[in-house]
């Protein structure tokens, strides 16, 4: 603990000496003087001194130890002066024991206790320390105030002194002479109770150059109080903008009267200036001009006007209103900041000159009785480009890609707005584009608000780099600020120039044929492509070169070529068709290309073999050797190939002796002929038969040989190797032998003739007769046999040598006859040759051979080769065939069967269609009869075919039969149902009742029965429509409301019932229209707003806003307005809610209003809405009470009875209104133990039986009820009255 040193009067005494003579003594008093106030401020109770006696027995603080001890004496010094009480006491303990030594804490807990004594005050201080770095000494100390005390107060003056060494006063502006400021407490010296003979003195010694102030001091009591107050003939006055605060320098002396004792005490007292309401607000600018653009919102600030009052507080707060009520307008009454609420037309009004009035809430000034300040605001409305151009487009449907066309489209600019907004700029192609072969030349101006332009070609066009077309989007920009922009896009289809004509998958198409398919027998399906698109793709097939007989015919569509008559081999085996193709591209630009189609007829063996000639006759030389040819018979085939190929034979059934060549024709004799012996006339059946499959066609002819007699026998002797003897003398002339030579050809004259043995002529042969005779005398002979050759010729041949031996002999003439040659008697002896014989028998068989009236025998023609007697006949004909319209290409759908009774040829049949096939679809095999598909069959477009079936036979005539074949092609489910349009739009009212029908929908399908059958359903999930699904009708499904949805974007599905159903789905578009079905909306139900009472006529409160869904007159709101007395206003067309009169707090607070918007719908419908204005005090409590003094004397005497009226104070107010002049009173001090009371007149009286010993009061006057939620107080023991501090704040919404 710190020394205790004892003794404390010396022991102050010394320190205070001390410490005056410090340097730090200045220092130090500064911080005494902080400190000691702080004590006396701090040590309060409930607000009052810690000497009354009401206070609490203890409390805690904190204090600088280092100015403990002075501060304790002296502030226990002022406070026994102050309580002056001279028998008893109250003593104060202050314990610091708490201070830890080691700490090197500035402040230490000090402990304030305090008892009344009965004979004396007495304060002990005990246990005070100061911090251990301290130079100063630490003290324990106590100190006793009272009559035995070293200090006597009551016998001397102890200290001369001001309370504080600072006071803060106040006083007004502009405040007249003699006016006195207003301090915080009261100012002055507090002196001894037996010091009435001490004079004081204040003087300002500076700190108020201008002279502006006085100081002058009242004595009351043993205080003398000091006033301030402002001097009488000076020009000028107080001016806080100029200088709002004075700090005064006051030096107080003190006299003893009747000695010369000067005593001096200095204070500082520092005089705020307050303000008052000497100004008015002012505005800079005076003058505001805008450019508002006519499309601002509402609601949006336009500017801020800005006006300013150097008053402070509420005298410097201005509000801001319009000197004439507007509904275009608002301007808020605290930031001036302008806005719109209604909206703006630069049609109906183009310029708007508002007056802004500025006025502050200061004292006194009610908005009505303020003093204004104008501005003027000029609003040029800003014609704003409200309307975006609109772009019609008039443009061709298509575009040829070469074409000469320069001009596509006609484009027409419109825009709706005034002036230069409606003005177009330019139209331009933004987009789809690229390569710029498109160009917008504007072609005329018609006026401000019509432009046309011009879509030009301006590079040639090429639909390969552009397949899809081009689609355009012309941006279309007007003239004005900021510009609008309007984009819209178009396409552009172009067609093709057809510069790719059709393509045939073969530049020479061949194909055989026989010669025997009948009428309309397809011969080859012919495809032509294009690579073009668009109807330049659609090709048509002509025949138009080669088919001059018209033996083909083609369909143009499916490219199918057709015989048209009976193919001939014979006479044209080879057609080299010229098929054209060509494209349905517009007219002058259609391509065409041609194909070679090669048709060779494959020969049929169609034709007999025919002779060159039908019979013939030929003869032919007897004795020809075998092989000999006879003739040669030809017969053509005008068939071709094997069929052509001929071979020949004799059909005799008889043996002739002749053959035929089978390939070369050439009839050969296969024996000798014997003219003489055998058949002279031979008639030969000489067959032709082709070589053709499966039947060989044949041919006869007659042909008549005869043999022609020629002299092809040599003559034969009768008899040879004769041998005989002749006499020598033998007469010339006689007649030796006869030679007979038979000549087997009829007709020919033989003669004879000695070929050798009669060199010397002795003999001789008639040559006729051919007897042979003596022609010498053989006697002359020298040899003695002679052989006689002798031959006989018929003109032609020699027959053989006949040898004749005649032996000469020398006998007489008398001789016997056996040795003479006589051909009588026979001597000679000859060799039989039977010629005669054989002639015999040959003239026989001649003559039997040759008989007239002999028939040859021939065989017979077959029957195939005969008369082509019956016509084919069907077998089994069905009545009708039916076939899926799926079947696969090549199907057989059925088989026709015929006969035909005839044979070979004539019994052969060929099958074929001739006609009823006009789509191409259907082929049948000429010789099997198998009826094919062979193109697509579509029911859809051809549900039934009637064929004509026919059967020809191969006969010569040919003969045929027909009949017709119907063909029911059986539906397949390959067809979706389609609607009859993809798209729809429909509009309905939205009060449209349930089952509403709004359209019926209608999908075909074109397959048959369940295939056909079609049922609808709604894709798009709904509960608001619904569609019928068997008729397709679309009907309403439950209540609408546009204003919950506008637009439905309706999926309708229409599906067939096949086994797998097939659907087609179409868009549509229902639109509800609006019926006023809706009463406007307000956001809130109810609105609650508060509002300053001194807001200025016409400034904004609410913005009730109600919204209306419904459109047209229904979506229009006007609003009402119900209640308020007259006080407020709304706009019928924003719902702006004004003032429209002056508020007052103090007659009614708040005000219920009913708002009601109502639409322009017929019935109108409406809404009503609340709106509670609360009316916010406004403090108009201007000025404080004030007594007509500050000191009032009184005296009662003692013993008086409770209640006994001791004195009476008034004080005045100088606010006018009801309330804020009313003034109450109460005790404020110097009444501790309750002595007295004081009512709400003033009236001051007895409250206790105690005595009473020169008690001073200190009274307050205050209003006795304040509105708001502040605390209002007022000391009255000053010199003079305080100002009420006001408290209350008012927000302003």
């Amino acid at each position: 603990m710190p020394e205790v040193v004892q003794g404390y009067s010396d022991n102050v005494r010394k320190y205070i000496h001390k410490a005056t003579q410090d340097q730090a003594w200045e220092g130090f008093k500064n911080e005494f003087r902080d400190q000691n106030a702080w004590i006396r401020s701090s040590v309060q109770c409930g607000g009052r001194k810690i000497s009354d006696t009401s206070c609490d027995s203890s409390m805690e603080m904190k204090i600088n130890p280092s100015v403990v001890v002075l501060a304790t004496i002296l502030w226990m010094t002022e406070v026994v002066q102050d309580m002056n009480y001279p028998k008893k006491g109250v003593t104060f303990s202050f314990d610091i024991s708490d201070y830890d030594q080691q700490t090197t804490s500035e402040t230490v807990p000090l402990h304030i206790e305090k008892k009344e004594t009965e004979n004396s005050l007495e304060s002990t201080l005990s246990s005070i320390s100061v911090d251990t770095n301290s130079e100063r000494p630490k003290y324990t100390n106590a100190i006793q105030v009272g009559n035995d005390a070293p200090f006597n107060v009551g016998k001397q003056v102890t200290s001369f002194m001001f309370t504080q060494r600072e006071y803060n006063v106040s006083i007004p502006e502009n405040s007249p002479a003699k006016t006195a400021v207003i301090p915080e407490e009261r100012m002055g010296i507090v002196t001894s109770y037996s010091a009435g003979n001490l004079e004081i003195h204040y003087n300002i010694i500076g700190g108020d150059q201008e002279g502006f102030f006085k100081a002058d001091q009242r004595q009351v009591g043993d205080f003398c109080f000091l006033t301030i107050r402002t001097r009488t003939g000076n020009m000028d006055v107080l001016n806080r903008e100029r200088k709002d605060q004075y700090i005064l320098e006051v030096h107080a002396t003190g006299i003893l009267r009747g000695k010369i004792v000067l005593l001096e005490a200095d204070a500082r007292v520092v005089v705020s200036i307050l303000d008052t309401n000497d100004l008015n607000p002012l505005f800079y600018p005076t003058e505001y001009e805008s450019l508002v653009p006519e499309d601002t919102p509402l609601y949006k600030s336009i500017l801020r006007v800005s006006a300013e009052d150097a008053d402070l507080g509420r005298n410097g707060e201005i509000y801001y209103s319009f000197s004439q009520p507007t509904d275009q307008f608002s301007i808020h009454p605290v930031s001036g900041v302008l806005m719109l609420t209604r909206p703006l037309s630069y049609e109906r009004q183009a310029f708007h000159e508002l007056n802004i009035v500025a006025q502050d809430r200061g004292m006194g000034q009610r908005p009505s009785l303020a003093k204004p300040s104008m501005a003027k605001v000029k609003l040029g409305v800003q014609q704003v480009n409200l309307h975006s151009p609109e772009i019609y487009i008039n443009h061709l449907p298509e575009i040829m890609e070469p074409s000469a066309t320069r001009i596509y489209a006609i484009v027409k600019v419109v825009d709706i707005d005034k002036g230069v907004h409606g003005e177009i700029r330019n139209l331009v192609i933004f987009d789809g584009d690229p390569s710029g072969h498109f160009r917008i030349k504007q072609a005329q101006e018609n006026g401000s608000q019509n432009y046309e332009y011009i879509v030009e070609v301006r590079q040639v066009l090429d639909r390969k780099s552009a397949p899809q077309g081009y689609n355009l989007t012309l941006k279309a920009t007007d003239k004005g600020i900021p510009p609008r922009s309007t984009y819209k896009s178009f396409p552009i289809h172009i067609v093709e120039f057809n510069e790719n004509g059709p393509i045939f998958d073969h530049e020479i198409y061949e194909v055989d044929i026989p010669e025997t398919a009948p009428i309309n027998t397809p011969v080859i399906r012919l495809k032509a492509t294009d690579s073009n698109q668009g109807k330049n793709v659609h090709v048509f097939l002509h025949i138009v070169g080669g088919n001059e007989g018209e033996e083909f015919h083609i369909n143009p569509d499916t490219g199918m070529l057709y015989t048209s008559v009976i193919l001939d081999a014979e006479e044209k085996s080879l057609y080299t068709l010229t098929v054209s193709a060509i494209d349905q591209g517009n007219s002058g630009t259609r391509k065409q290309s041609s194909a070679k189609v090669k048709i060779s007829i494959i020969d049929a063996n169609d034709n007999d073999p025919v002779f060159d000639t039908s019979g013939a006759t030929v003869w032919v030389n007897e004795n020809e050797p075998a092989g000999t040819s006879v003739t040669k018979v030809t017969a053509r085939d005008r068939d071709s190939l094997d069929n052509a190929y001929i071979s020949y034979s004799i059909a005799n059934l008889n043996h002739v002796p002749f053959e035929i060549e089978h390939f070369s024709g050439i009839v050969r004799t296969t024996a000798v002929l014997d003219y003489e012996s055998m058949k002279r006339d031979y008639v030969l059946r000489i067959r032709a038969s082709d070589w053709g499959v499966p039947y060989r066609r044949q041919t006869e002819m007659q042909l008549r040989v005869s043999l022609k007699d020629v002299n092809d026998n040599r003559p034969q002797f009768e008899k040879t190797d004769c041998e005989g003897h002749l006499s020598r003398y033998t007469a010339i002339g006689l007649e030796i032998i006869t030679l007979s030579a038979i000549d087997f050809d009829s007709g020919n004259i033989i003669s004879y003739q000695i070929e050798s043995g009669n060199e010397d002529g002795c003999f001789a042969l008639e040559s006729t007769s051919g007897v042979l005779s003596v022609s010498c005398d053989l006697s002359d002979v020298k040899v003695s046999e002679r052989e006689i050759n002798v031959t006989a010729m018929d003109g032609t041949h020699f027959s053989d040598v006949v040898r004749v031996l005649i032996h000469l002999v020398n006998s007489k003439r008398n001789s016997s006859p056996a040795w003479l040659l006589n051909s009588n008697t026979g001597v000679f002896r000859c060799h039989d040759t039977d010629v005669a014989l054989r002639l015999t028998k040959m003239l026989a068989l001649a003559q039997s051979n040759n008989m007239p009236g002999w028939q040859e025998e021939f065989a017979m023609m077959p029957s195939r080769y005969g008369e082509n007697l019956h016509s084919p006949q069907f077998i089994e004909f069905p009545a009708e065939i039916r076939v899926n319209e799926s079947a696969a290409l090549g199907t057989i759908i059925v088989t026709i069967q015929a006969m035909d009774r005839d044979h070979g040829y004539n019994g052969e049949l060929v099958f074929g269609i001739s006609g009823g096939d006009q789509d191409s679809v259907f082929f049948l095999e000429p010789r099997t009869g198998e009826l094919k598909v062979v193109g697509h069959l579509d029911r859809e477009s051809e549900p039934e075919y009637s064929l004509n079936i026919s059967v020809y036979d191969l006969g010569l005539p040919q003969k045929s039969s027909s009949r017709f074949l119907m063909v029911t092609v059986l539906d397949v489910n390959d067809n979706p149902p389609k609607f009859e349009r993809s798209l729809a739009s429909f509009r309905v009212s939205e009060n449209a009742s349930n089952a509403t029908h709004l359209f019926q929908f209608n999908a075909t399908d074109l397959d048959a029965e369940e295939n056909g059958r079609v049922t609808y359903s709604m894709i798009t999930p709904t509960e608001d429509f619904a569609v019928d699904g068997s008729s397709g009708v679309l009907y309403v499904s439950s209540l609408l409301d546009r204003e919950r949805q506008e637009f439905y974007e309706l999926t309708i599905r229409a599906s067939d019932s096949g086994s797998e159903p097939l659907h087609d789905d179409t868009s549509v578009r229902v639109s509800v229209d609006d019926v006023n079905d809706n009463a406007p909306t307000f956001a809130l139900p109810a609105h609650a707003v508060k509002v300053h009472e001194d807001l200025p006529r016409g400034s904004l409160v609410a913005l009730v806003d109600a919204m209306d869904p419904d459109l047209g007159p229904g979506g229009q709101v006007r609003y009402s307005l119900e209640g308020g007395e007259g006080l407020f206003a709304v706009d019928a067309l924003s719902g702006v809610v004004r003032t429209s009169g002056v508020l007052d707090f103090e007659r009614r607070q708040v005000h219920s209003l009913t708002v009601r918007a109502a639409d322009l719908g017929s019935p109108p419908l409406f809404t009503e809405a609340a709106l509670v204005v609360e009316v916010v005090d406004v403090a108009e409590n201007f000025h404080t009470p004030a007594f007509h003094d500050f000191v009032v004397t009184a005296s009662v005497p003692e013993n008086q009875p409770v209640g006994t009226l001791v004195t009476t104070v008034q004080a005045m107010d100088a606010d006018t209104a009801e309330d804020d002049s009313r003034v109450g009173y109460f005790i404020t001090g110097g009444d501790g133990l309750g002595l007295f009371s004081i009512d709400n007149e003033g009236n001051i009286s007895k409250a206790s039986f105690k005595s009473v010993i020169n008690k001073p009061l200190s009274a307050t006057a205050t209003q006795p009820a304040c509105p708001t939620d502040g605390d209002l107080s007022v000391e009255g023991n000053l010199p003079q009255p305080y100002r009420i501090i006001d408290f209350l704040t008012c927000l302003y919404f």
